[in-house]
Formats: structure tokens, sequence, C-alpha cells
């Protein structure tokens, strides 16, 4: 929206350079041509007796500031989240399995062997005599009358009517819809798109500094000398310690001399005697102390800022349209008609007629006739008998059995896990901004410069139009 401002004033700017300066109170004397439409042409002027409209065109180049965008790389602070592993200690329930020695009762199933009595039904056939009746069929053949239709054929003449098709061609109207282009005018919405300068609230994060305070654990010890003895078992072991690099030569007085198997004198020899030595030896001192130090905490404030947006408006526009109109007329035509009309004809017909007469005929029946007779039949009847028998009972008893069983129980245990924490970190990183720069620019226009008026008295001259005030015709004039 400032590009568009900055453009609009540059335009104005060069308008007004070309206008001659009217606006600027620039204009000539007399009859300057582009300052008013009522001072006509500059070579044809009439006005005053002493002003004259003589004078000449100069192009004249100007500088003026134009709006150019340009892209530039600026330098901006911004917050990087960075993920740092901590550890940290936690409580565990871990399964810790025991073996416990436990008592338990089990139902033994023990086999018994019993006695007892049943009741066995036992069967006894016996043979006896039944006498029973049985229905004998038995074919015989009867005499009947039966009633038969006989089909008999004759010839008839008989007359009937038919329909015969006749064609006819027939006059009628039927009603046309022709289509009538007509123009016309309609009015429709279109949606504009519109830019609005809005104002908005966001969220900038800043990392500001904040100092703090830490526990450090200083060693704050010091040296000490401490005498310490050293034995003297082997010959080479006291010739760099004790004697101080008794070997050499440069040392053997200070030692007292070395004996025979490389020992300093102050050993008293090859025997178990002691040396006594001076060490240092550092002791620490564990000091905790408070450290000051510098930590960048990530504040968020709101600020305004402005945004551009794209608006559709709904604009009302007018335009011509063809509209077909649809019209009903009536069209004469002639069409064909199938017409049936009736024709008597007459024919030969065989008509079948039926006549009844009775006939005799010989039929078989199949009769069931009742005859006795007599059989052997097998018959069984049924006797209780009360049996011994011995039968197995299956009992359960209780029975004291130990069996060893695992045992879980949760326990407490420390342990130590990594987790990873998220802080911000700020970052200068490079952007490409737009940047709206005034560049100059180098305009032509053209500047009437009027010619001097004749100075043929002292008399006041009337100026053309609003151009200019009433001034004296000639510079001499009091």
């Amino acid at each position: 929206m400032r590009f568009f401002f900055s453009l609009a004033l540059a335009f104005s700017m060069m308008a007004t350079a070309e206008a001659g300066g009217c606006f600027g109170k620039k204009t000539s004397r007399c009859c300057s041509a582009p300052c008013d439409s009522g001072c006509g042409a500059p070579a044809n002027h009439a006005c005053g007796s002493g002003c004259e409209a003589n004078g000449t065109w100069e192009t004249v180049q100007k500088t003026v500031l134009v709006p150019e965008m340009v892209t530039e790389k600026r330098v901006v602070n911004v917050c990087v989240p960075v993920v740092e592993e901590k550890t940290g200690t936690r409580t565990v329930h871990k399964c810790v399995t025991e073996e416990v020695e436990k008592t338990y009762t089990v139902m033994v199933p023990v086999t018994e062997e019993r006695e007892g009595k049943k009741t066995v039904c036992k069967a006894v056939t016996s043979e006896k005599e039944e006498t029973y009746t049985v229905m004998v069929p038995v074919t015989e053949e009867r005499e009947g009358k039966k009633t038969v239709c006989k089909a008999v054929t004759s010839e008839k003449e008989e007359t009937y009517t038919v329909m015969v098709p006749v064609t006819e061609e027939r006059e009628g109207k039927k009603t046309v819809c022709k289509a009538v282009t007509e123009e016309k005018e309609e009015t429709y919405t279109v949606m504009v798109p519109v830019k609005e300068e809005r104002m908005g609230t966001r969220k900038v994060h800043t990392s500001v500094p904040v100092k703090k305070t830490r526990t450090v654990c200083q060693d704050q010890g010091h040296w000490e000398e401490k005498a310490v003895e050293a034995p003297c078992n082997a010959c080479a072991s006291h010739s760099h310690n004790d004697c101080g690099l008794c070997g050499k030569k440069k040392n053997k007085k200070a030692c007292g001399g070395c004996s025979a198997c490389g020992n300093a004198g102050s050993c008293g020899g090859c025997g178990e005697a002691a040396a006594t030595r001076t060490c240092r030896v550092w002791v620490p001192k564990m000091v905790e102390t408070q450290v000051e130090y510098t930590a960048y905490e990530c504040q968020t404030k709101e600020e305004q800022y402005t945004y551009h947006v794209t608006v559709c408006k709904p604009e009302s526009r007018t335009r011509k349209v063809q509209v077909v109109r649809h019209v009903q007329e009536e069209v004469p035509y002639k069409y064909n008609v199938t017409v049936c009309k009736p024709e008597t004809r007459t024919r030969k017909v065989q008509v079948v007629s039926h006549v009844n007469e009775e006939v005799a005929y010989k039929y078989n029946v199949t009769v069931c006739k009742p005859e006795t007779r007599t059989r052997k039949v097998q018959v069984v009847s049924h006797v209780n008998e009360e049996v011994a028998y011995k039968y197995n009972v299956t009992v359960c008893k209780p029975e004291q059995k130990t069996a060893k069983v695992m045992v879980s129980k949760m326990v407490p245990v420390e342990e130590t896990y990594t987790y990873k924490v998220c802080t911000n970190k700020t970052e200068q990183k490079e952007v490409e901004v737009q940047v709206c720069k005034m560049v100059e620019k180098v305009v032509e226009h053209k500047v009437w410069h009027a010619a001097a008026p004749a100075c043929n008295s002292c008399a006041k001259v009337k100026a053309c139009g609003r151009c200019a005030k009433t001034k004296a015709a000639c510079s001499s004039c009091k």
C-alpha cells in the first residue's frame, strides 16, 4: 500500500513539472499559456494594449524521487529449539521369585471290593397254538352298461363379417412452436477483489539474559611434607630413592659411600634397616561455593502489525443477452388414416355334433373274503430271581503332601534413566527483506518563458485571465 501511495505522489509531481508550475505560483506575468484556459493561445492573444503574447518554450530536466522495491539481506535473532539429554533417578518395582515349601491335602482315589444282591429278570420260552383270521382276495367277473359320447361330423354354410382396411387422406391443423431470438439487457453481480489493510496481533519470542546461581564443589586443599620410612630389602631398591642416586659418582659422599652390593652407606649395608625420606602429599579440602552464571530465558510478548487482505466485494454490471422465446403457430398439413370397413362373406364349415349311446361291457372285481387258520407261536414269559454279585467302589481318602511353590513379590529398586529436555538457543539468521527506496530519476518537462512587454507608457496593464495581478507595463515606471 505504501508503494502505491509513493507511486501516485511521484506521478503528481511529474504532472506539476509539465504544467509549468501553475500550482506552485510560478506563472508568467502576462498570458502564461499553461496556466489558465482564459488566456487562450500565447501567439494570438488580444488582451490589454500594453501586453504582448510573445514568449518561448524551454525543455528543462528535473530530478524526481521514484519509489523502487529492493531486496536486502538482514541478520535477525531466531530461537532454535535444542534437545539435551539429562539423567535422573527413579524407583522401579522389580518382580523377585522365591521358592516356598507348602503343605496341601490331596484326595487319593482307593478301589474297594464289596458284595451285594440284585434282582435279575429271566426270559422263559413256551410253545402255544392260536387261531387267527386272514382276508383272502378273490377275483370275480361282472357285467355292466356305460354311456359313450360319439362325434358326428356334418358340413354347414355360414355368413361372417370381415373388417377390410382402407387408407384415406385427410387434412388437419397442427400447432408448431417457433424459436424467436430477442436481445435483452440483464443485470449480474461480479465479485471484484479489493485489497484492504488490517491490523493484527502476533506473538514475538525474545531471549532475555537472566542471572542465576549454582552450587559448585571446589578442592581448596594444600600440599604437606611428610616423612615416610622405606625398607632396604634389595641392593638395587635404595640406590635411587634413599640415597639420591647413590650409584653415581657425584652422590657417593652424601650417601656415605655405596657398598659392594650397590646400596647407600646410610642403609647400613645390605641388611633390612629402614630409611626415612620426605614426600609431598596433597591434602584435599572440598568446599561448596555459589557461582553466578547467565542463562537465557524465552519471553513472549504481543505486538501489533499491519497485513493486507484481498476481499471480494459484489459489483453490479449490465450486459446484453440473446434470449430465445418460443411462439406457437398453427400450420395446415395432410395425413393418411387407415379405416377398417365391414364386408360380409360366406364359407363352408365342418360342424361336429356329439351323440350319447349305451354300450354293454365286462369288468373284473377283486373281493376280500375272511378265512380262519391256526398256527403255533413261541411265547416268552419273564421270571424275577435274586442273584449275589461283587462290585468295585472307588473311595477318595485325604492325604497330606508337601510341594515347593514359586512365589513372586515386588521389590523397589532405584535405577538411573536418561530423558530429553528441549531448551531454546538463540542463533543469528540471514533473511531477505523487501525494502522500498526512493531512487533519483531525471524527467524532462517544458516551461513557458514570456517576453517582456513594450514600455509605451507608465499606465497599468490588466493581465490576461487569472494568471497574474495588474502590474505596471514597464519596470521603469514609478
